[in-house]
């Protein structure tokens, strides 16, 4: 292999590390409209795993209302005493970016954003008001875990939205090492070049 071929070579890799990736993003909002009457959010609903941390409800209640349809999440009571600041959580089956809910209700509601059991991110304290607002995670790193603080039954949920198929951002020391050893493969093409013309 002559230096031309090894310098398309490595050029060749880093255009497939570039241009490979996952399929297509895909954004899914949950809006929890085909629950229905009172009861527990389905351990695993729409992608994501919510165990026994949410309850559901479609009767119009003033100051909690719903984003689109009837149906609004809301922390399980039988499980977080009303009133008291509580935390929930909900999982997702996959690595994606977490872009955020609407929520309608009184006081204030925070997410935590979690990988693999490490904390990456929060946004909050949002304040709510009776009318349903969309908050937006502002964390674009993938999660597969959210974590929601907020005064329990003073908040109500709806239109829960992720996307999956987001490649995940190479962080700065995997951008530093890429840099560095393309750095030296160039370097090393420049001595051969140099080597060959001698």
């Amino acid at each position: 292999m002559n230096h031309k071929s090894a310098g398309l070579a490595a050029a060749g890799m880093f255009l497939s590390f570039v241009v490979a990736g996952p399929a297509a993003a895909a954004t899914i909002v949950l809006n929890f409209d085909d629950l229905t009457g009172v009861g527990l959010v389905p351990t695993t609903y729409g992608g994501v795993i919510f165990g026994d941390d949410f309850s559901h409800y479609d009767t119009p209640v003033e100051n909690f209302p719903p984003a689109s349809g009837l149906t609004t999440i809301y922390a399980n009571y039988a499980k977080y005493q009303p009133g008291p600041q509580s935390t929930q959580t909900f999982r997702f089956a996959e690595l994606v970016r977490f872009d955020g809910a609407f929520f309608a209700g009184r006081m204030t509601v925070s997410y935590d954003f979690y990988r693999e059991g490490q904390k990456v991110g929060s946004a909050g304290d949002f304040a709510l008001n009776g009318q349903a607002r969309y908050y937006a995670s502002g964390y674009t790193g993938l999660v597969d875990e959210v974590r929601l603080s907020g005064s329990t039954g003073n908040w109500v949920l709806d239109d829960l939205t992720y996307t999956t198929g987001v490649a995940a951002v190479p962080e700065p020391t995997t951008w530093a090492l890429m840099i560095l050893g393309f750095g030296g493969a160039g370097a090393a093409l420049r001595t051969r070049r140099r080597a060959a013309l001698a």
